[in-house]
């Protein structure tokens, strides 16, 4: 596919914004600690799915006049030597005033230009905010998205390709997974697994009804992970996930009259 660029700019760096499509590469997701490779030594752009509550961070452009108004995942180029992960968490405490820490690379790359003249490529990181808020200095705005409002803003073309996995990394956000251990070493190892991968993840001491002593009480682990990923954990660690539907079933009410009955030789009457 033919692909042709122009140059935007942000802050003091510049980042090569492909006008066409490009095609990524099958889901996936390396460790965090995995180096990213260039295609051809390439020049590294790196941006960020920063994720919280089953949100993800974006981000509006004002300048060049073709970018302003669009959105973006933050994020900028990696520069020579500069460790790609130290470069995003560089690039968005610069952007926008907040520490993240990288947690595992999307699938797919993009290479922008020409084919034959290719010199940079977008690669994208899900990430967790660490410290801080993000407060825009080189946009206008940012929007936390859930998954249903991930079509609702413009993105630039070098972000499209990797929204289907956000997509699939986002959950409702109101439907967090309760997973059940009665081991609280077992809670958090679970707990940490799934915050190291991108998810939301926390453990609270379980409460039996009517009881104030917290000895023998279960731990749970509630995240936004998705449920597979969960049962997998879950399996492992020997616990199990309480669903709505696990709960015992309502029993049927008894059919009672409406008024107290009494006998009458050998009738019984409503009174």
């Amino acid at each position: 596919m033919t692909t042709t660029t122009t140059s935007v700019a942000v802050g003091e760096r510049r980042r090569l914004v492909p006008m066409g499509g490009f095609e990524a590469q099958a889901p996936g997701r390396l460790r965090a600690s995995t180096t990213v490779d260039s295609l051809g030594g390439m020049s590294q752009v790196v941006g960020a799915a920063i994720v919280r509550h089953s949100r993800v961070l974006a981000a509006r452009r004002t300048a060049p006049p073709e970018a302003a108004g669009r959105w973006e995942l933050p994020g900028g180029k990696v520069e020579p030597g500069e460790d790609p992960a130290a470069a995003l968490e560089r690039e968005v405490a610069e952007e926008l005033g907040c520490t993240v820490e990288v947690t595992g690379w999307l699938a797919g790359r993009a290479p922008i230009g020409q084919p034959g003249n290719q010199t940079h490529e977008l690669t994208v990181a899900f990430a967790r905010l660490v410290a801080g808020e993000p407060e825009p200095t080189e946009h206008d705005q940012v929007r936390w998205l859930t998954r249903d409002e991930l079509g609702e803003v413009d993105w630039l073309e070098p972000d499209r390709p990797f929204l289907p996995e956000i997509a699939a990394r986002l959950g409702s956000p109101d439907a967090l997974l309760r997973a059940i251990f009665f081991d609280a070493d077992d809670a958090r190892a679970v707990r940490d697994r799934l915050t190291r991968d991108g998810f939301e993840a926390s453990v609270v001491r379980e409460r039996l009804h009517g009881e104030d002593d917290d000895e023998d009480h279960p731990w749970a682990v509630l995240s936004d992970a998705p449920e597979l990923v969960v049962e997998l954990l879950v399996d492992e660690y020997d616990g199990w996930l309480d669903r709505d539907d696990d709960a015992a079933p309502v029993a049927t009410p008894l059919d009672l009259p409406a008024a107290p009955r009494r006998r009458v030789g050998d009738t019984t009457i409503p009174t």
